[in-house]
């Protein structure tokens, strides 16, 4: 377990310490509250407009972050940094397991702070949080852990040129699942339903999802990501690491 916090915890702290991640927070904040100034445009829907920017741009941030592993692993591999860990009977697993939890840790902050801008952002102009905004946004930011855990097995099926491309395509048709089920012979019920995670009609319109649905969909992706795990450190203990 030590080594495990010990590989999660300078994941994170160097995620967190980079000063360009704030910025880009920042930066989000302005293009968030810049939705009010669309009232006309928007035909007088500037309020649900912020709703949709905020989820959309955090939703981004996300993914972001979790396609951030499939550059981790393989530039820590290939420089050797992670080699004593990797030489131990159980070394490859905690590595894996570590680099999760730091990059869900880094996530969770990095999502969590433009959740907090953005709803002090958006009472400072209409005075009004409910429920459901705060629902959507927590949902953003558990949608962390199943994003993370499927850039987490990509990092170990796919060649390191070709990992980044293919989680950012994974986890696109994660949130295309519904339509994906439609298609006969095509989907095959491999990947996760990223949209479980998308309540962003109720969160404009201000209806609040029940706390039961809340609680199942983070347990779904608690779920997910220890099965993506697993099978990532299978594949990854039978691989011939120089």
């Amino acid at each position: 377990m030590s080594e495990i916090m010990t590989i999660a915890s300078s994941t994170w702290q160097r995620i967190l310490r980079m000063k360009s991640v704030y910025f880009l927070i920042l930066c989000v904040l302005i293009l968030i509250a810049s939705a009010y100034n669309y009232s006309v445009l928007s035909l007088d829907c500037h309020r649900e407009l912020m709703v949709d920017v905020a989820l959309l741009l955090n939703t981004i941030a996300a993914v972001i972050t979790a396609i951030s592993i499939s550059f981790e692993i393989p530039k820590e591999l290939r420089e050797g940094v992670a080699s004593t860990l990797l030489s131990k009977p159980l070394g490859r697993t905690q590595y894996l397991v570590g680099k999760l939890v730091g990059m869900i840790v880094a996530g969770l902050v990095i999502t969590g702070l433009i959740t907090i801008g953005y709803l002090f952002v958006f009472n400072s102009f209409f005075n009004d949080v409910n429920v459901a905004m705060f629902q959507a946004q927590l949902l953003v930011m558990a949608s962390v852990i199943p994003m993370c855990a499927i850039a987490l097995l990509i990092s170990v099926l796919i060649p390191e040129n070709l990992a980044p491309l293919f989680t950012a395509v994974a986890i696109w048709f994660s949130f295309s699942v519904t339509k994906l089920s439609n298609l006969q012979y095509v989907y095959g019920g491999i990947l996760p339903d990223l949209n479980l995670y998308n309540i962003r009609a109720e969160a404009s319109y201000g209806v609040p999802v029940a706390w039961s649905y809340f609680s199942l969909v983070i347990l779904w992706g608690l779920v997910f990501a220890i099965f993506s795990t697993s099978i990532a450190s299978m594949i990854f203990s039978q691989k011939d690491l120089k």
